[in-house]
């Protein structure tokens, strides 16, 4: 029966199982942090907060993600992924509710901290454990997992949706959500990988005359490129989600019914795109998809620019989306394939890199744009896409120990 085989350790160290629950670690991080921004309007209103105060809170929360990747690459090396999708699921399932309950600002603040350490955290973790998973399974499988993330986040932001039209409070919905969570959780902590399946498969193997890996205090500077790549991406993302509306409502003058149009296309082009990522890889291979993903980016935010009426808009971040849905993914598992940096370490680098677009990306297109306008902020966007498609060709990572023997051969030859 399927609880006497959650516990079996064969059962929970067989590739298939590992595929699944790492999918659901990736489907419970989108499922909680989309679950949080729901709750956003409901405690800026209860608390009475001016946009200000309300921007540095959620700054709290991505100071608290950037403070976590900074070290799960090692705490992942010492106590293995299934430590951290365990603590960061707890820290989920207690933080949702306790945010509808705390009415002072200092306690929020230091709640949403460690809501930001779980959900960075877990993103290290569950792109990690991604990682191993893909390289076992010989097939392209993150922009199935980071899917997986994206379809969590549409169904959680449905769901509390439906929840407040059904007329439950915030903190009604949250323990339902909490409970959804916690099910979830269940089955992605008993399949993640522990410390010694970590380490076994991040040991590089180390060839006659080949120096291993080292740990660098300062990004190799393919990592770098890497970085800056995603923290492209996660900065066009997180003006999708929050100034989408704001650009429609303030350039075209829609009704605020409206307003969520605009991400609600880029989020259901993206999220069904990349289920279907493996496809496009097979037939386009990794550097043409990148290349035509950034292509298919810029033009969509030059779409939303130049559109005279705002149904163009929606199709333009239609368009992003689409472009966007398998650039993170696809670059995650280039990091994953190189042998430069140790796969933790350069992976935290990464994510740092990131997962600071996406902290800092609402701030810096609000900072411009009071001064130039959005639309000349998301026309800076629609350029800085297409240096994307610049880098590609440079951080290609190919494992060196391959190279050697190629070298090899043809000297012998």
């Amino acid at each position: 029966m399927l609880h006497f085989r959650l516990f079996d350790p064969v059962f929970l160290n067989k590739l298939s199982t590992q595929k699944q629950t790492t999918r659901l670690s990736f489907f419970n991080l989108g499922f909680a942090m989309a679950a949080w921004a729901a709750l956003i309007p409901y405690i800026k209103q209860k608390l009475d907060l001016d946009h200000t105060a309300l921007g540095l809170l959620i700054l709290c929360m991505g100071l608290g993600s950037i403070a976590a990747m900074l070290l799960t690459g090692r705490i992942i090396k010492t106590l293995g992924c299934r430590f951290i999708i365990a603590f960061s699921s707890i820290v989920f399932i207690l933080a949702l509710p306790l945010v509808t309950l705390l009415d002072h600002i200092p306690a929020l603040a230091f709640l949403l901290t460690f809501l930001g350490i779980a959900s960075g955290a877990t993103g290290v973790a569950a792109n990690f454990q991604g990682v191993i998973i893909e390289e076992k399974n010989k097939s392209p499988l993150m922009s199935n997992f980071h899917g997986m993330c994206s379809l969590g986040g549409l169904i959680a932001a449905l769901t509390m949706t439906a929840f407040f039209h059904m007329g439950f409070s915030a903190l009604g919905a949250t323990l339902l959500i909490s409970l959804l969570v916690t099910l979830i959780a269940v089955f992605s902590i008993l399949g993640a990988l522990s410390k010694s399946a970590v380490n076994s498969a991040s040991q590089p193997h180390v060839e006659e005359n080949e120096q291993p890996t080292q740990n660098r205090a300062i990004p190799h500077p393919i990592i770098l490129m890497l970085g800056l790549m995603c923290f492209i991406a996660f900065l066009t993302e997180s003006t999708a989600l929050d100034w989408s509306g704001v650009y429609l409502t303030d350039i075209y003058h829609t009704s605020l019914s409206n307003a969520g149009l605009a991400y609600s296309f880029f989020a259901i082009t993206m999220t069904f795109s990349r289920f279907f990522g493996h496809i496009f890889l097979k037939k386009l291979g990794e550097k043409k998809l990148i290349w035509a993903s950034s292509l298919c980016a810029s033009a969509g935010m030059a779409v939303v620019v130049l559109a005279p009426i705002w149904y163009l808009v929606l199709f333009g971040y239609a368009l992003v989306g689409l472009g966007l849905s398998n650039v993170v993914p696809v670059l995650f598992s280039r990091v994953g394939r190189q042998d430069l940096v140790p796969k933790s370490q350069a992976l935290s680098y990464v994510s740092i890199l990131a997962y600071s677009g996406a902290l800092s990306g609402s701030a810096i297109v609000g900072l411009i744009g009071q001064k130039t306008g959005l639309t000349f902020v998301f026309g800076l966007i629609s350029v800085l896409l297409l240096s994307i498609a610049i880098f590609n060709s440079y951080t290609i990572v190919k494992k060196r120990r391959k190279e050697r023997k190629m070298r090899k051969l043809l000297s012998q030859k």
